[in-house]
């Protein structure tokens, strides 16, 4: 599971280099787009970006998403990313 994390958060920062450059902490619960939480943090990638990362991690891992049972609007967070992804190489 910690390799698809590192896997995940390697595509979110070739994505949005400003978080890896800033030293943002990128970690399981971090929220892709936003948070009601005032306490988590929040990358706060667009539209594109999010589809931009959907197609690394397809292409990373191999799958197409629409051949899987994850809906796309249920990954709110880093960790919902890396459990999907984790749960196509089983």
């Amino acid at each position: 599971m910690t390799e698809v994390l590192n896997v995940v958060t390697r595509a979110i920062i070739e994505i949005r280099p400003e978080l890896g450059a800033s030293r943002t902490a990128i970690s399981r619960e971090s929220a892709l787009f936003y948070s009601d939480d005032p306490g988590r943090p929040v990358l706060g990638l667009d539209s594109m970006e999010a589809l931009e990362l959907i197609a690394v991690l397809e292409q990373e891992f191999g799958v197409d998403l629409a051949d899987t049972d994850i809906r796309i609007a249920d990954l709110r967070t880093v960790g919902d990313v890396a459990d999907a992804m984790a749960g196509t190489l089983r």
